[in-house]
């Protein structure tokens, strides 16, 4: 109730000083005051680079006969546990073989998205600046 008879008052007294300004003249001013905002604007873009591709099934088919090539040549070198030792040590050469041969390279496109920062100026609040009876007042407010 208190909070809005001072709102009340307030309202009535600007609005008094602005009355006051328009009948008298007494020199009140109002002045508008402004801030900068900053505003981030997302947009994409498309981001091309050279990139190296090797084809998995390549690497996969070279892998797989490299297993089978390195159990053979494990199992010939010891016949109780050579296999699996020959086929780990043929797949990995056969898949790094399969890289080095079966790789190209290509144009690989991807969008990004970046922002943009944009400052806008944008109305904060005025003030009303007036004497009245020898004193001087200011007033904050906001036009609506």
């Amino acid at each position: 109730m208190l909070k809005e008879k001072i709102k009340g008052f307030i309202i009535g007294f600007i609005g008094f000083g602005i009355v006051g300004v328009a009948i008298a003249g007494s020199g009140a001013t109002v002045t508008d005051h402004y801030r900068d905002v900053v505003y981030l604007e997302p947009y994409t873009v498309e981001v091309c680079e050279q990139q190296k591709i090797t084809n998995p099934d390549d690497l996969i088919n070279s892998a797989f006969w490299g297993a089978i090539f390195g159990a053979v040549v494990g199992d010939a070198i010891d016949d109780e546990n050579g296999k699996a030792p020959g086929a780990i040590i043929g797949a990995a050469i056969g898949a790094n073989e399969a890289e080095k041969n079966s790789t190209t390279t290509a144009m690989v496109c991807k969008q990004e998205t970046r922002q943009n920062r944009v400052v806008r100026t944008e109305y904060s609040h005025s003030v009303i600046e007036f004497e009245y009876e020898g004193n001087h007042y200011e007033i904050n407010f906001t036009k609506r």
